[in-house]
């Protein structure tokens, strides 16, 4: 009796391998061969098996390619539902997605704002109406402190102190322009006046130099002076003409308080996409304190550089 039994429960277990073989084989002819597929058949012929068995079925486990395909389920339905939101409406053109635009020109900005930035931690030294009997000692304290600086020169103090204009080319300094006479009744007289006397200057700098500069401060500072006609023939005789946003006050003031002067301004400035242009003068009271002041501007990290013909102009 138990043979019969054994093999009767054998006959029942080929019959449901055979039938869950036939199953899968349909399954595996009817859909596409798949990973995931191929683990539906598989669940069908091990029910089949308990069923005959009378055992539990064990519990699937999903595979890696099930999971992936389920989480990627919510995105299937997310691509339909916006596909259904751009539906026409009234005739209206779909709405498509683009990328977003105000990202992109925030990137624009930034990479614009790159040089402002840059600006922040420069310093330009300009000197005026020299050069002078404290040039040379100026230049000292400058190169002391690696720092560059521009100056503006008058055209009879160039020919006088001609080894000075000599030592500010040759140490990387630039060199412009600042008039012959520095008298406002002479210098503005015409717009011919003004030319003309940057014009001397510049001969006499490219002689004495080889530099044919372009760099121009007009004496007193552009306003109120230089009329609309002057600005015109500046501008069409090649020349840069520069004012200063930061004025040292050396000019009236006979001690070092042009120096906190100087830092408070810079503290405070004002002009966010402008370079800091730092007027001084070839004073005895510039050169006594000179170095506090680079002392001050290199401990606060600022570089100081000198004027370039391609820089914009800063003018009033």
């Amino acid at each position: 009796m138990r043979s019969k039994r054994r093999l009767k429960k054998s006959v029942r277990m080929t019959l449901a391998l055979m039938s869950a073989l036939f199953i899968l084989v349909s399954t595996i002819w009817v859909m596409d061969i798949g990973e995931a597929k191929s683990n539906d058949g598989q669940e069908s012929v091990e029910k089949i098996i308990a069923k005959e068995t009378g055992e539990q079925p064990p519990v699937a486990k999903p595979t890696e390619d099930v999971k992936e395909r389920n989480e990627d389920t919510p995105d299937q339905v997310e691509e339909t539902d916006e596909h259904i939101d751009s539906v026409p409406v009234d005739g209206q053109a779909p709405s498509t997605v683009d990328p977003p635009v105000e990202e992109e020109s925030s990137e624009t900005d930034q990479d614009q704002e790159e040089p402002s930035v840059q600006e922040e931690h420069s310093v330009y030294l300009t000197f005026d109406d020299g050069p002078n009997e404290n040039t040379e000692a100026i230049l000292n304290i400058l190169e002391q402190y690696d720092a560059k600086a521009t100056f503006f020169m008058l055209e009879p103090n160039m020919r006088k102190f001609r080894d000075a204009v000599k030592d500010m080319a040759a140490e990387g300094h630039a060199v412009g322009m600042h008039g012959v006479t520095h008298n406002a009744g002479i210098f503005y007289q015409s717009s011919q006046t003004v030319v003309g006397e940057m014009k001397q200057g510049q001969k006499t700098l490219e002689t004495i130099t080889g530099i044919h500069s372009h760099l121009i401060r007009v004496p007193y500072g552009s306003v109120p002076n230089m009329t609309p006609a002057y600005l015109e023939a500046v501008a069409d005789a090649g020349f840069n003409m520069w004012d200063w946003n930061i004025d040292s006050e050396d000019w009236r003031l006979n001690s070092h308080e042009y120096v906190p002067n100087v830092l408070e301004q810079i503290h405070s400035f004002p002009y966010k996409h402008s370079p800091k242009i730092i007027l001084l003068h070839e004073k005895d009271v510039t050169l006594e304190y000179l170095e506090e002041l680079l002392i001050d501007l290199t401990e606060k990290g600022y570089d100081m550089k000198s004027i370039t013909g391609q820089m914009d102009t800063v003018t009033f």
